[in-house]
């Protein structure tokens, strides 16, 4: 492991409070609502648009740790993809299907449990934004 400059540990530092300031605001948004949408929003598209600029100018992403010509193991991600998408597709059909939470339960719903105080919901946006952070340096 080789040391991190003064610069990068400064830009590690500022990402993790801008996280922890994130969370701490949209954790103020009610569940279910189109301000927590938003919310939820926000940080996906920056996931998504730091994994297509990575795949565009490779050489240019600073959270690139494979090397170019290393191998990459293939074996997890299909099944990773898998689970992936089967939440996805039970989460945008609930959402749209109209009905009662309670006729058609899903992750988002169930967590909302979990979730009631607003100090839990803050530290759950900041996993979450945390958990995405470190999956698109991989």
């Amino acid at each position: 492991m080789t040391p991190r400059s003064g610069r990068a540990r400064l830009a590690a530092g500022a990402a993790l409070g801008a996280a922890a300031a994130y969370a701490a605001a949209a954790s103020g948004a009610r569940p279910f609502t189109v301000a927590a949408d938003v919310a939820v929003s926000v940080p996906s598209a920056l996931f998504a648009a730091t994994l297509l600029a990575e795949r565009l100018r490779p050489e240019k992403g600073p959270w690139r740790r494979i090397e170019r010509g290393a191998r990459q193991p293939r074996g997890a991600a299909g099944a990773w993809l898998a689970v992936i998408g089967l939440v996805a597709c039970v989460e945008l059909a609930s959402y749209f299907h109209g009905g009662a939470r309670s006729a058609y339960p899903t992750l988002s719903s169930g967590l909302d449990a979990l979730f009631r105080q607003r100090a839990t919901r803050a530290a759950g946006w900041f996993g979450w934004i945390a958990a995405g952070w470190f999956l698109a340096r991989r």
